[in-house]
């Protein structure tokens, strides 16, 4: 196992914590809030990144690398706080379910 494939796994048993501890150590509104802004800035970043390919100081591989994975990180972080908000937003927006049942006549009780 090389260096690569160290950083994929490590990467991955990462991002499956993320998303299974990370998004409940913060309320439902700080979760919203950071995800919304950490989404578009991921990309803004990732898009800046690609448009000053050209530039000097972009042609280093560790900056190049660094300001693309700072970028991927933003992303993937603004997803994994935006994911377990939209499902609980879903589950608090359906109507709750009757647990009893409900006899129309009322012949039924007497």
């Amino acid at each position: 196992m090389d260096w690569k494939e160290a950083g994929e796994w490590a990467a991955t048993v990462a991002l499956i914590a993320g998303l299974l501890l990370f998004p409940k150590w913060m309320s439902f509104r700080r979760r919203a809030i950071a995800g919304a802004i950490l989404f578009p800035v991921g990309w803004a970043g990732a898009s800046g990144g690609l448009a000053l390919g050209d530039r000097p100081f972009m042609q280093s591989e560790a900056v190049a690398f660094t300001w693309m994975g700072i970028s991927v990180l933003a992303i993937v972080l603004g997803i994994t706080l935006l994911v377990p908000v939209v499902f609980e937003w879903i589950r608090k927006r359906r109507a709750p379910r009757r647990t009893t049942e409900r006899w129309r006549a009322g012949n039924w009780n007497s």
